[in-house]
């Protein structure tokens, strides 16, 4: 166990190793009042006397351009896709989305119009 400097609900910070009056000046050390277990860190939440740990950022949002779409497709589907050779390409060009459910239904129309394999499209999403 290690001693914490606890501040609305979280982990303000940690002294290492020891009594916090061996490292602090006594008006600092007065802080440190609330053992935690050995796993805690600056950041953790502490409530009800308990340590809890954050969630992990969830990752940044996949960017849908043109050139995500062609990697995966195979050397005949990019030379189509290149040359705008169906209108469909300039249809999903025109509205590339932000969002994995609108690339999905672009994707799903490349498909149905014979424009890219099935396995083309499980490339690109993955």
């Amino acid at each position: 166990m290690k001693y914490a400097w606890i501040e609305d609900n979280k982990v303000r910070d940690i002294c290492q190793g020891g009594e916090p009056s061996e490292h602090y000046h006594p008006n600092v050390a007065k802080f440190y009042d609330t053992q935690v277990p050995d796993d805690a860190v600056n950041g953790d939440g502490w409530v009800n006397g308990a340590l809890v740990k954050p969630e992990p950022p969830a990752p940044p949002a996949r960017q849908w351009t043109a050139d995500t779409f062609r990697t995966g497709m195979t050397l005949a589907e990019k030379t189509k896709w290149d040359n705008d050779s169906a209108p469909e390409i300039k249809t999903v060009k025109a509205e590339l989305p932000q969002q994995l459910a609108g690339a999905t239904e672009l994707l799903d129309f490349l498909v149905a119009s014979n424009v890219i394999a099935e396995a083309s499209k499980t490339k690109i999403l993955a």
